[in-house]
């Protein structure tokens, strides 16, 4: 399934502030690549989950995250925070977090849920012990 990136208004503004400088004769060696950096970060992002892999796709890169290498996800706000590998993290705003959560979910068996976060199911154990030898003895 693919999701589209949510609009980003600060790099939109931004973008119009660097325009006005070049624009109100400032120094173009200096906003013009202020701009053009500003651009690439506009340039709008898609996700998709493919069936073995979250592909992440910008202006000039792609990303392929399989799922086996994803420890957790989770959702901040309107962003979405996925940690991979061994020390791999990633942010990304799609224009609808909760439907991507829920589809990476289906994807990764290994993950559980709990909360508006998925983790490794052996640190859901581990924390829920951890919680319930904490009620009994206190």
């Amino acid at each position: 399934m693919s999701y589209s990136s949510r609009l980003d208004w600060c790099v939109l503004a931004g973008i119009l502030l660097a325009v006005a400088a070049v624009l109100l004769g400032a120094n173009y060696w200096i906003a013009g690549p202020v701009l053009f950096i500003l651009l690439l970060c506009a340039y709008p992002q898609s996700y998709e989950t493919g069936e073995r892999a979250l592909a992440v796709r910008d202006a000039v890169s792609r990303r392929q995250i399989p799922y086996a290498t994803i420890t957790s996800a989770a959702l901040e706000g309107s962003r979405m925070r996925i940690r991979y590998g061994l020390a791999s993290e990633l942010t990304i705003a799609p224009d609808k977090p909760a439907a991507l959560l829920a589809d990476v979910e289906r994807h990764a068996p290994h993950l559980v849920r709990r909360g508006d976060e998925l983790v490794l199911r052996d640190r859901h154990v581990e924390y829920s012990l951890r919680r319930s030898r904490s009620v009994f003895a206190g």
